[in-house]
């Protein structure tokens, strides 16, 4: 039963009637140049059996080779209806053969949106470089469908003889057009493109210059930052300013510290906000000349550039920091900067996955933090370290009231994982704890470390 239900479906019914009637044909026949077969496929494209037009295109698409069917099926084209016509348009390009090219071409002429928007598309499998500018042309001025076909078509043309295409044709193309190529290239990854883009850096179309700056995010390299720099400087209002940024946040992310020179040399005659952004992309950068620009901005004659500049000296990602964030932490007259620099250094100072605890600058640093807020930090980061030094350390802070809790857990903490310490002094202070902590889990096991001595 279930094999009669199979057999019975159109669609495998058409397929056994095409099979048969492709069959007949003599054994060893070429059937690519015979005209009885094409001439079957044109007349199932053509009539009304929709399961035998699918079956007809399917040939077209992969079963029927040779230049000579191609040129009929082209050829084909214009005696059909437009909806014909978008299916045949589909099935040529696909099928790939550069003699149907002439053709398609002419279809994105038709007085109909869907078959140029399919003409478009099918030229994803056809169309050589000197078809570059249509396409692009297509894609900036065509209807929303052709626009979408021909964007299609200009990110899936292989080779690089199309990048090379599409960069030579930004020379002469209009904004919308440059635009539309600029973005082909991003998608295409073609970084080679980058210094014709360029070119377009200081055009008077703002969207032109957006497509320019979202080039040089996804592919400037650090050859380009005095160029991003400079176009963000240029900036003509905030949109461009922000994509600007992102350009140079990008271009630093990839280059790291040989971003750093170009940047540092930028500053001069930056205005507030291109300072505050050459500032963010230096923590992107990184390296001795970027940290060393920081650590003077931190004194730069505008608050904001300033404020910015001591919020990514406090993020900064190596030990290099530690410096000159002790220096800003012992100003406890600029409370901001005292507390990110207190915080700072002890993200910096903590164990870490790959890194020991700096013991000796989480000890300085508890003297320099003037609130409780820090120094609980500062006990937090040494709580993690299991060693007699941390310990001592703890238990010193026990010794001030507004501590003590804080204090005397971290050092159950330790004490729970310490393998080289001094019994004795290990016995101290989980005695101190026992007798003065109010937290009774905490008394609770200390006690379990003192029975364990």
């Amino acid at each position: 039963m279930k094999i009669k239900s199979t057999l019975n479906h159109p669609l495998i019914l058409a397929a056994l009637l095409f099979s048969t009637a492709l069959a007949s044909f003599p054994t060893g026949q070429a059937l690519a140049d015979d005209d009885d077969l094409i001439n079957m496929i044109v007349e199932l494209v053509k009539g009304s059996d929709g399961d035998m037009r699918a079956l007809a295109l399917q040939q077209i698409r992969e079963e029927i080779p040779g230049e000579a069917a191609t040129t009929r099926f082209v050829e084909l084209l214009p005696t059909l209806p437009p909806d014909l016509q978008v299916e045949v348009l589909d099935a040529l390009g696909e099928r790939g053969d550069a003699v149907a090219r002439p053709g398609v071409l002419k279809m994105l002429n038709s007085k109909t949106d869907a078959v140029r928007a399919m003409a478009a598309r099918a030229l994803s499998g056809l169309a050589t470089p000197a078809d570059i500018p249509v396409l692009a042309k297509v894609a900036a001025t065509g209807s929303d469908a052709e626009k979408e076909s021909a964007r299609h078509s200009l990110r899936r043309l292989p080779g690089n003889e199309m990048n090379v295409a599409m960069t030579g044709a930004l020379k002469k193309a209009d904004a919308k057009t440059r635009i539309e190529l600029i973005s082909a290239l991003i998608d295409r990854d073609a970084k080679e493109s980058v210094p014709a883009v360029l070119e377009s850096a200081a055009d008077s179309d703002l969207e032109v210059r957006l497509a320019v700056l979202a080039a040089l995010r996804a592919m400037a390299d650090e050859n380009h930052v005095a160029t991003v720099v400079k176009c963000l400087k240029a900036s003509k209002d905030k949109s461009e300013h922000k994509q600007a940024e992102l350009a140079l946040l990008a271009t630093c992310s990839r280059g790291r510290a040989k971003c750093a020179d170009a940047v540092v040399a930028g500053f001069e005659g930056a205005d507030v906000a291109a300072r505050i952004s050459m500032v963010r992309s230096l923590a992107e950068a990184g390296g001795p000349e970027a940290l060393g620009e920081i650590v003077a901005r931190v004194k730069d004659e505008d608050a904001g550039v300033s404020s910015e500049a001591v919020r990514v000296l406090a993020g900064w990602t190596g030990p290099a920091a530690i410096p000159h964030l002790k220096k800003m932490a012992g100003d406890v007259k600029n409370l901001r900067n005292h507390v990110l620099a207190i915080r700072g250094i002890v993200r910096l100072a903590a164990p870490g996955k790959d890194k020991p605890a700096d013991l000796a600058t989480l000890a300085e640093t508890m003297k320099l933090a003037s609130r409780k807020e820090e120094k609980i930090l500062v006990i937090g980061a040494l709580g993690t370290v299991p060693t007699e030094e941390a310990l001592k350390l703890v238990a010193a802070a026990m010794d001030k009231p507004e501590l003590l809790e804080d204090a005397g857990f971290a050092a159950v903490n330790i004490a729970e994982k310490i393998t080289d310490g001094s019994k004795a002094e290990i016995k101290v202070v989980m005695t101190k704890v026992a007798d003065s902590i109010k937290h009774e889990r905490t008394r609770e096991r200390a006690k379990k470390v003192l029975e364990s001595l």
